[in-house]
């Protein structure tokens, strides 16, 4: 039976040889406490993990203390935390970086008996499921712009992967990797995007690891290397935006759904070569897995709201979009002392169309109108199709005897005949009774000679 050297400064506890020898050989941290809470003899595995050369005659809460789950904060006990009877409860242990151990106590003697279990991995795993699925069950219900929410998902993720101090997200779209969030860096990072060859260099893995979100961990100076040596083009860009020479540590997590890229998750360190131990990669595999469904939700929300606010022919708002549009560009003029003129358009002739060359080119007259719009109109202009031939539009800060310049520039970009009625948007008037103004002024513009008509 091997006796742990330090029990040779204070008297034996009252251990069985039996429970001794197995206490010694037990992987768990083992500690026995006296009545007043005080160590009288540990195992080698609480010896290693106990952060004194000499921990016997002190209280073992000079170094754990109970924590709460979810916040990692610690618990308000009103009693020490190892008095009473047979119980279990999370510990933490400072240091570095935190460690978590599920204890166990059992009255023995006239002691305590403690078994620490550490539990760190498990309780950051879960940490991080926890944390996403409350990202998710919230961000899905938020009306917040897509800029904000992913924002957050990257502070979660900052906040949960042990070593992280810093990050970046991107998402695929239109086969280049956007930045579309970042922490720790210059704002301008999420001006910047990368090819799909591009950050599969960065990441360096292989098409395999790539495909199943394996992540990949790289400390400094291979960052810099890499980068130089892979995609040199962004060298400067990833120099000035994304600090590149004071990243001592960077986690790249592709963000994995079915089979399917959607984007990355990159987690740095700006401290130190060691920042992430094993467990974080896993914790930021498991994070990823979790971004990948709120990603998919959020995006394909923002899809579903697409499609709710857009004509599917021609792209413009629809009428539902005009209606969201109307109060917010309305409140926006009153608030700035502005002109807001409405000019409702319609297309001469489209009946005409259809019955001689068909629907489709029915349809691709009122895609050139459309186009005709954007073209002739402002960069703050709004264009809506709201029924069949139909068409509205908004001209913050412009007065209603501007506008017949603007239907002269909308003619004199298409080849078909349109007919147009324009009136001023007062604080007090209700969208509908502009429209129906507007309606009037248009037909009694569609009744006017052609050769009265503005080219």
């Amino acid at each position: 039976m091997g006796i742990n050297p330090l029990i040779m400064s204070v008297p034996a506890p009252p251990l069985e040889p039996e429970t001794l020898n197995w206490l010694e050989q037990l992987p768990a941290a083992a500690v026995w406490l006296d009545e007043r809470g005080v160590i009288r003899w540990c195992n080698p595995s609480a010896s290693a993990i106990i952060p004194n050369s000499d921990p016997l005659g002190r209280r073992l809460e000079n170094w754990f203390q109970p924590v709460v789950r979810e916040t990692r904060t610690h618990e308000a006990i009103n009693a020490s935390w190892w008095q009473g009877r047979a119980q279990k409860g999370l510990l933490g242990l400072a240091g570095k970086r935190w460690r978590w151990f599920q204890v166990a106590l059992a009255p023995y003697h006239s002691g305590q008996l403690c078994i620490l279990h550490d539990v760190t991995n498990e309780y950051n795993q879960a940490l991080a499921y926890a944390s996403s699925l409350e990202v998710l069950s919230s961000l899905l219900t938020q009306e917040d712009k897509l800029d904000k929410i992913l924002l957050r998902i990257l502070q979660t993720a900052v906040e949960v992967v042990p070593g992280a101090d810093a990050g970046s997200l991107t998402l695929l779209e239109n086969g280049q990797f956007k930045f579309v969030a970042q922490i720790g860096f210059d704002e301008s990072l999420v001006e910047h995007a990368l090819s799909y060859e591009d950050e599969q260099a960065w990441y360096g893995l292989g098409e395999d690891d790539w495909l199943v979100g394996k992540p990949r961990l790289l400390v400094a100076p291979h960052i810099q290397q890499r980068t130089q040596q892979r995609i040199a083009h962004e060298f400067e860009m990833f120099s000035q935006a994304g600090r590149l020479e004071d990243l001592k540590a960077t986690v790249t997590v592709p963000i994995v759904l079915q089979g399917q890229v959607m984007g990355t998750l990159n987690l740095d360190s700006l401290t130190s070569t060691e920042a992430f131990p094993t467990e974080s990669l896993a914790i930021a595999q498991t994070f990823a897995l979790q971004a990948a469904t709120v990603l998919y939700g959020l995006l394909s929300r923002r899809h579903l709201s697409e499609i709710a606010l857009n004509d599917a022919l021609t792209g413009l708002g629809n009428r539902h979009a005009l209606e969201e549009a109307f109060t917010k560009i309305k409140a926006q003029a009153k608030r700035l002392d502005l002109p807001l003129t409405l000019i409702y358009w319609d297309m001469d002739g489209l009946k005409r169309i259809n019955d001689q060359y068909g629907h489709a080119a029915g349809d691709q007259a009122l895609k050139l109108l459309a186009k005709a719009l954007r073209s002739a109109f402002r960069q703050e202009d709004l264009a809506f199709r709201i029924g069949g031939d139909e068409f509205v539009s908004l001209h913050l800060g412009l007065q209603p005897s501007e506008a017949p310049e603007v239907v002269r520039r909308v003619r004199g970009a298409i080849h078909v005949a349109v007919s147009a009625g324009a009136v001023d948007v007062a604080p007090s008037k209700e969208l509908q009774t502009v429209l129906e103004q507007a309606d009037a002024a248009m037909y009694a513009d569609k009744r006017r000679p052609k050769e009265l008509r503005e080219p």
